[in-house]
C-alpha cells in the first residue's frame, strides 16, 4: 500500500499555516487561502445565525462591521496557548481548524485532511496535556489521528533543505528559539534529537500587543470609551495593535533610530514610536485591565474560591503585576533570564552551539538578537533568521517523512554493502598503511642496531682479528644496551601510525558516505565516538614487534650454537641461514671460516674445541668479513627483518580492519535524515 501524502500544520497563536507534501519527494508546498501568502491568522469569527468566518475574512468582516452587526459577532483570536485549561479556547481551536478545511473545499483548494497523513508541530516544552488536548482537539475538527512533532525539527530542516548551513554543523549542535505570539520555547537539536529544550509558555508576542495597546491609549485617552462603545476593544488591542506591533518592530530591525507614526483604525494614531520609549515601556510592563478580562472572559484567572486549584499560565508574574503595579514585569528581562537559566540548568556547553535559529514572528525584535548573542557569547553572523519565519516550521515538518522513507533505504543498502566495502576498500588500506609501518620500523631499526651497533663492531673484529666468543659476548652486550631505543623506534612508529590512520579513514569513508548522497563531515570517525555506543577509538594496540625484532637479529648465542652444530655436519657456516636468521649471515661466516681453517691444522674434533675461543688473526677475519659481504648482510639483515615483522603484524591488521567495520557499523547506525540533506 503506498504511503499518503502529508500535511504539515504548524498551528500558531498568530497564524496558522498548512504545507502539503509528497511522501516520496522533498517538494513541500505551503497552501495560499487566498491572501497571496502561505497561511492564514489564527483567527474565527462567530456570527449569530451564520457560519463562522476564520482567517483574513473573519478580521475584515469584524472590522467592517457596524456597531449592530457586532451585537451578533464574537471575534476570537490567540487562543492557541489557552486550549489546556480554557474550554472556551479549546472550542475555538477546534472550530477553527474545522472552518479552515470546509472554506477551502469551497474555494476549490486541494485541503482534505482525511486523504493524508497529518503532522502538527508543538512547542518542545509543551507538556502531556497540552499534546494529549491537541490531538483531541484534532480530532473532533476531523483531522484524525495526527503525529505530533517537535516544531524546533522542522525549524532545523527547513535551514538545511536550503543550505543554509552544513550538516557537519547541524550534528554539533544547532539552538532554535521559537518565539510566537504565544510561547516563548527554546531547544538545543543535535543532528535531528532534541537535546535539551526549555522556555515559558506565558511569554509571547501578546504581551508586547497589550503593551502597545496601552502606549495607544497613553496618546489618545477618549479612545477607550469610544473602542468599548463601539464594542471594538478586543478587535482593537488584538488585531490592530498587533499590526502596529509588527510595523513597529521590523522598522526598528532596520534602523533603531527611526521615529514611526501609524494609525489604529478609526480610534487614531501612535506617534513618535521610538526604540527608547518601547525599552522604557517593556521595562515595566503591567498587564491592562482589558487584556485582564479578556483571560478572565477565557476562563483563566484564579477565582476566589480558595480549595480550587489551578495551573493557569496567566497566574504567576502576570497575576502579580496586574494585582500590583510595583510588581511590573521586564519583559525583555524575561526573556534573557529564561535564556540564561536554561542553559545553566541544563548545562549546554555554549561552544558546542554551532549555529542560533530564530523562529516565529516575535523574534524580528532586535533585542532578541541583543540577548542571544550576549549570553551566548557569539557574532551575530552565527544567528539566522529565514525570510519567512512564519512558515518555516510547517514547510520543515512536510519533508520529514520523505526525508525518513529515503534515508531507511539508504541505510538498508549501506549494510547490505558493507562487507564488500571492508573487503575491498578497508583491507586494502590496513594492509597499505601497516606494511609501511613495518617498512618504516625495519628500516629504523636497521639503521639503529646495523649501522650502529653491529658494523663497527665487525669492523673493529675484521681490523683487530680475536675470538668468535668476545665478538658474540660484546654483540649481545650492546644490543641488549639498545633495547630502550629499539622499543622507542617502534612506539614512535606507532604513534605515527595512530596520528596517520584515522585521517585516512576518514577520507575513505566519507568517499563511500558521499558515493550514496550522504554528507558525515569532515571526521566520520570523530563523529562516530560521538554515538552513545561509540566508545571504541581506532587505536591499535602495539604488537611485539621487539620479539621479533630480536628473534631476526638472533640473539648471537643461538646463532652461535647453531653454526656449530652446521659446521660439524659438514655445512660449515653456510646452513646456519636456515637455522639462525639474519645474524647467522654474520656470526655464521666467520665461524665457518674459522672452523675450516682449524680442521686443516688441527683436525675436526680439535677444531670442534677451538673454535668459539681460538682468537684468529686479523687476515683469517679479513677473508671472510670483506666490505661487499656486510653490505650485502645489511641489506640481507633488513630484508628478513621486515618479514619478520610482517608476519608478527598479521594480528594488527585484522584488529584494525574489525575496529573499522564496527565503527562503520556505528557510523551507520548514528546517521540521521539530516545527512541527506
Amino acid at each position: 500500500m503506498a504511503s499518503r501524502n502529508i500535511l504539515a500544520i504548524d498551528f500558531g497563536t498568530t497564524n496558522t499555516y498548512f504545507c502539503k507534501c509528497p511522501a516520496d519527494q522533498i517538494s513541500p508546498v505551503g497552501i495560499d487561502f487566498g491572501s497571496g501568502r502561505d497561511g492564514l491568522p489564527t483567527a474565527i469569527l462567530y456570527r449569530e445565525g451564520r457560519e463562522p468566518l476564520v482567517g483574513e475574512p473573519a478580521l475584515h468582516e469584524y472590522g467592517e462591521a457596524s456597531p449592530e452587526e457586532r451585537r451578533g459577532y464574537q471575534l476570537r483570536t490567540q487562543f492557541k496557548p489557552d486550549i489546556v485549561d480554557s474550554d472556551e479556547a479549546a472550542r475555538a481551536a477546534t472550530d477553527f481548524l474545522r472552518t479552515v478545511v470546509q472554506q477551502a473545499q469551497r474555494q476549490h483548494i486541494t485541503l482534505d485532511p482525511t486523504k493524508h497523513d497529518v503532522i502538527c508541530g508543538v512547542p518542545s516544552e509543551a507538556d502531556v496535556r497540552f499534546r494529549s488536548r491537541l490531538e483531541q482537539i484534532a480530532a473532533t475538527a476531523g483531522y484524525g489521528e495526527i503525529r505530533l512533532l517537535d516544531e524546533p525539527k522542522g525549524a532545523l530542516l527547513h535551514h538545511l533543505w536550503h543550505k543554509d548551513f552544513s550538516p557537519e554543523e547541524a550534528r554539533r549542535g544547532i539552538l532554535v528559539i521559537d518565539f510566537g505570539g504565544g510561547t516563548c520555547d527554546f531547544a538545543f537539536l543535535q543532528s535531528l534529537q532534541v537535546t535539551h529544550s526549555w522556555g515559558d509558555m506565558e511569554l509571547g508576542g501578546r504581551l508586547f500587543d497589550d503593551l502597545f495597546f496601552q502606549w495607544f491609549l497613553a496618546q489618545n485617552p477618549p479612545a477607550l470609551a469610544a473602542m468599548e462603545q463601539a464594542g471594538d476593544t478586543y478587535y482593537v488591542h488584538s488585531y490592530l495593535c498587533r499590526e502596529v506591533k509588527e510595523f513597529f518592530s521590523l522598522t526598528m530591525a532596520r534602523d533603531r533610530f527611526e521615529r514611526i507614526n501609524k494609525s489604529v483604525g478609526r480610534y487614531g494614531s501612535l506617534r513618535a514610536m521610538d526604540w527608547p520609549g518601547f525599552l522604557e515601556r517593556a521595562q515595566r510592563y503591567v498587564p491592562s485591565p482589558a487584556f485582564v478580562r479578556h483571560m478572565e472572559d477565557m476562563g483563566l484567572r484564579r477565582t476566589q474560591d480558595p480549595g480550587r486549584k489551578t495551573e493557569d499560565p496567566s497566574v504567576g508574574r502576570l497575576e502579580a503585576a496586574s494585582r500590583s503595579p510595583q510588581a511590573a514585569v521586564d519583559l525583555i528581562d524575561w526573556f534573557r533570564t529564561t535564556l540564561s537559566h536554561g542553559l545553566t540548568e541544563k548545562a549546554i556547553d555554549t561552544r558546542a552551539i554551532s549555529r542560533v535559529i530564530l523562529a516565529g514572528g516575535s523574534s524580528q525584535w532586535p533585542f532578541v538578537a541583543d540577548v542571544v548573542a550576549e549570553a551566548l557569547g557569539v557574532e551575530r553572523s552565527r544567528l539566522m533568521r529565514s525570510d519567512r519565519p512564519y512558515a518555516v516550521i510547517a514547510q520543515g515538518l512536510s519533508i520529514l517523512p520523505a526525508l525518513q522513507g529515503r534515508f531507511d533505504q539508504t541505510r538498508a543498502q549501506l549494510r547490505n554493502d558493507l562487507p564488500q566495502f571492508c573487503r575491498t576498500r578497508v583491507r586494502p588500506l590496513v594492509e597499505k598503511v601497516t606494511d609501511s609501518y613495518v617498512a618504516g620500523v625495519a628500516a629504523d631499526v636497521t639503521s639503529e642496531l646495523f649501522d650502529q651497533v653491529i658494523r663497527p663492531t665487525l669492523e673493529d673484529f675484521r681490523l683487530r682479528g680475536g675470538s668468535v666468543k668476545s665478538l658474540r659476548d660484546g654483540i649481545s652486550a650492546q644490543v641488549r644496551a639498545n633495547e630502550p631505543r629499539l622499543r622507542e623506534i617502534i612506539e614512535g612508529r606507532m604513534h605515527t601510525l595512530r596520528l596517520g590512520l584515522p585521517g585516512q579513514l576518514n577520507e575513505l569513508l566519507r568517499d563511500w558516505f558521499g558515493s550514496y548522497g550522504l554528507s558525515v563531515g569532515d571526521r566520520p570517525i570523530e563523529e562516530a565516538q560521538r554515538t552513545p555506543a561509540g566508545q571504541e577509538w581506532v587505536q591499535p594496540s602495539t604488537p611485539d614487534l621487539y620479539g621479533g625484532i630480536m628473534e631476526a637479529v638472533g640473539w648471537f648465542v643461538v646463532a652461535m650454537a647453531a653454526t656449530v652444530g652446521a659446521s660439524l655436519s659438514g655445512g660449515g657456516g653456510i646452513a646456519l641461514l636456515a637455522f639462525a636468521g639474519p645474524a647467522g649471515l654474520i656470526v655464521g661466516a666467520v665461524i665457518g671460516a674459522i672452523v675450516a681453517f682449524l680442521a686443516i691444522r688441527h683436525g675436526t674434533a680439535r677444531a670442534r674445541e677451538l673454535a668459539d675461543s681460538w682468537n684468529a688473526p686479523p687476515w683469517v677475519v679479513k677473508n671472510v668479513l670483506r666490505p661487499s659481504r656486510i653490505a650485502s648482510m645489511r641489506n640481507e639483515f633488513q630484508q628478513r627483518l621486515q618479514d619478520t615483522l610482517r608476519r608478527e603484524t598479521v594480528a594488527l591488521q585484522d584488529q584494525l580492519e574489525s575496529r573499522i567495520r564496527e565503527i562503520t557499523e556505528k557510523q551507520i547506525e548514528g546517521l540521521s535524515e539530516i545527512t541527506q540533506l
